[in-house]
C-alpha cells in the first residue's frame, strides 16, 4: 500500500498535509488492516519527508521510479 500527500502552496505550512495523512494512515490499518504502509518521496523534498516522520514512518531505502531516485519510508500496523 503506497499513500502519499499534496497540497496547494498556498495552503503549505498550516499542518493540512499531516492531518489528512494522519486520518488516511489510520484507515489504512484500523480499516483495510494492511500490514504496512509506503510514501515515496522525491529528492528535495523536505516537507514531505517531516509529514513521513511524523506519520511514525522510517526511511527504507532509496529505489528508482522512472529514472529517477526517490526515497521509500515506510511504516508496519503496531
Amino acid at each position: 500500500m503506497e499513500m502519499g500527500w499534496n497540497t496547494y502552496r498556498a495552503f503549505w505550512g498550516k499542518g493540512i498535509a499531516n492531518e489528512a495523512a494522519a486520518a488516511v494512515l489510520n484507515y489504512v490499518f484500523e480499516v483495510r488492516r494492511e500490514l504496512k504502509v509506503r510514501a515515496l518521496i522525491g529528492p528535495g523534498n523536505e516537507s514531505s519527508r517531516r509529514v513521513a516522520e511524523r506519520l511514525g514512518m522510517t526511511f527504507e531505502m532509496e529505489t528508482e521510479l522512472n529514472g529517477k531516485t526517490i526515497s521509500s519510508y515506510m511504516r508496519e500496523r503496531a
